[in-house]
């Protein structure tokens, strides 16, 4: 750089000042809560009071029958809004009558608001619903579910609120095996015409009539944020009144709040709409797991990472309990989201329940160990998850270093790629073809040395196909070690396999699989890495989330 270019600068700086690093918004975060009265209010502030010593920046508003765009005005007021603000609806349902007449007052209000997804959005909430089901189930067979949502003036509004809560409430029924798919009924608000109210309660009363008469209980569940002015005075106590005459009828379980979930949520979503340091983000690696030496072995694939990452360990086939461990130690660690890296051969291994048991998606279906609602995990963590090794170069470089350190003539050896491999056949299909794109990068990297690059799958958890896949690798083997050397390179994340035992008496050498590598390490790198940058945009990434749970 010339020295009049230098001076130039010097002179720009002197003039202008410093240049000064241009920061991500940081949005002030508004909680928009229905007004329930006294009590109700109160333990709404309760739970904000509690977000606020995680949280700065946050600020309460009530959405009123009368004031609401006042209130809202007030709310904003305790915030800095400088770089806008996102407004956390505590709602069960955006159909809820003061839902709506805030997003109506805040257009009225004017400024940068952005709008988070309600409460009854997120898996947190369906899990305070099962809470409360299971608290009063004692003989499922026997029961029926009716959960009670609020927040309508009239039946049009009552139908959509119903039809929102309905899939929640089948999947409660059916997560703890009661009779029927669960039913939905719609309590009105004060401010509902009289004669509608009273018509609501009416047809509310005789869906649990029905219910009761045939099953010898129904649980009658409150899923809402009704009005609470005391613990006689309220909504849910007005609709339990003419519950009381019917014969098996359970209606003495809480509502929504309190319950820790609330505050889980409102901190979750805090993070997803402020500007995250990846400093924040831990990670929970996700391996298969196996004996000591196998996790030993893996273990040492991890730790050149743990000085760069908050690393937490959860061997298992994405079983619960475990995740849960790591998820806990990260929120003891301060961490605010993480991104759990599944460290399979493939994408689609566990991807599904990975998905279901952080909460982004409500749906799932039956997992390969006969798990219909594995438990989910509840935690204040913004989350997401990815892996799969499929055919990445890194792996495909890893197994080429592992083939050449086995190796003495090339020219005369055999390199047999051997993976685990899949029931399914379409699934195995896909894992050949993975091998072969592997077999091709080691060949372009060097590999086009040896003799030959041969690629199969054990199939090994099932008998049926093993019966066949066994034979031909023992065959390709034998058939390669007479003419030259075979080298069995196992095409797994880690160790060796049961190949040994598999290809007993033949001629072969033997080598390891991934980890621990160097390319192992930038595979997972890369991983974190891409995690750490969707959660960085998670404002889009969890309104994916939302809609992929919704379908």
């Amino acid at each position: 750089m010339s020295r009049f270019l230098l001076s130039g600068l010097a002179v720009l700086i002197v003039l202008c000042g410093p240049v000064q690093a241009q920061s991500d918004p940081n949005p002030g975060v508004l909680v928009l809560a229905p007004d329930r009265g006294f009590l109700g209010n109160e333990k709404t502030r309760e739970v904000v009071k509690d977000v606020r010593e995680h949280a700065d920046n946050v600020g309460l508003a009530f959405a009123t029958y009368d004031e609401t765009t006042s209130n809202l005005k007030e709310g904003l007021s305790q915030i800095d809004t400088g770089d806008g603000a996102v407004v956390l609806p505590l709602f069960l349902s955006s159909h809820h009558v003061l839902y709506q007449a805030a997003r109506e007052g805040m257009s009225a209000v004017g400024g940068g608001v952005t709008w988070a997804e309600p409460l009854g959005t997120s898996y947190l909430a369906e899990e305070i619903l099962f809470d409360r089901v299971e608290a009063l189930s004692e003989q499922p067979k026997d029961e029926a579910l009716v959960v009670v949502g609020y927040g309508a003036t009239d039946s049009t509004r009552a139908d959509s609120i119903r039809a929102g809560l309905r899939a929640s409430a089948q999947r409660a029924a059916e997560k703890y095996g009661l009779a029927g798919d669960g039913q939905v009924v719609v309590q009105y608000t004060r401010s509902a015409p009289t004669k509608a109210s009273r018509v609501a309660i009416g047809q509310a009363t005789e869906t649990v009539k029905a219910a009761a008469s045939e099953n010898e209980r129904v649980l009658v569940v409150p899923y809402n944020l009704g009005m609470q002015y005391t613990s006689m005075m309220s909504s849910w106590a007005w609709m339990k009144r003419p519950l009381q005459s019917i014969d098996g009828v359970v209606a003495d379980g809480e509502g929504v709040l309190p319950h820790p979930n609330v505050e889980r949520w409102l901190r979750r979503t805090t993070t997803a709409h402020r500007p995250l340091s990846p400093d924040d983000v831990g990670v929970i690696a996700v391996p298969h797991g196996s004996e000591y030496n196998w996790n030993e072995t893996m273990r040492k694939g991890l730790a050149p990472l743990t000085d760069e990452y908050n690393i937490a360990e959860a061997f298992s086939m994405v079983d619960p309990p475990v995740i849960e461990r790591a998820v806990r130690q990260l929120e003891a660690d301060g961490m605010k989201a993480a991104v759990m890296v599944r460290i399979f051969s493939m994408k689609g291994s566990f991807r599904e329940k990975s998905r279901y048991v952080l909460g982004l998606q409500n749906d799932f279906g039956v997992s390969i160990m006969g798990e219909r609602f594995p438990d989910r995990i509840r935690t204040h963590l913004q989350m997401t998850t990815l892996g799969g090794l499929e055919a990445s170069p890194h792996f495909a470089k890893g197994l080429l270093d592992r083939a050449e350190a086995i190796s003495t003539d090339p020219s005369e050896e055999t390199v047999f790629l051997l993976a685990h491999g899949t029931g399914a056949d379409d699934e195995n299909a896909r894992w050949i073809e993975n091998l072969r794109t592997i077999a091709d990068t080691m060949r372009s990297h060097g590999g086009d040395a040896f003799r030959n690059i041969k690629v199969h799958t054990w199939r090994e958890d099932w008998p049926e196909k093993r019966k066949e896949t066994i034979p031909e690798i023992q065959r390709m083997v034998r058939e390669a070690s007479e003419t030259g050397t075979a080298l069995v390179i196992p095409a797994r994340t880690t160790s060796q396999g049961r190949g040994s035992q598999y290809l007993e008496g033949l001629d072969y050498r033997y080598g390891k699989g991934f980890a621990p590598h160097p390319q192992f390490e930038k595979w997972m790198r890369e991983q974190i890495e891409t995690g750490i940058d969707r959660l960085q945009a998670a404002p889009q990434s969890s309104a994916s989330d939302v809609a992929s749970a919704r379908r």
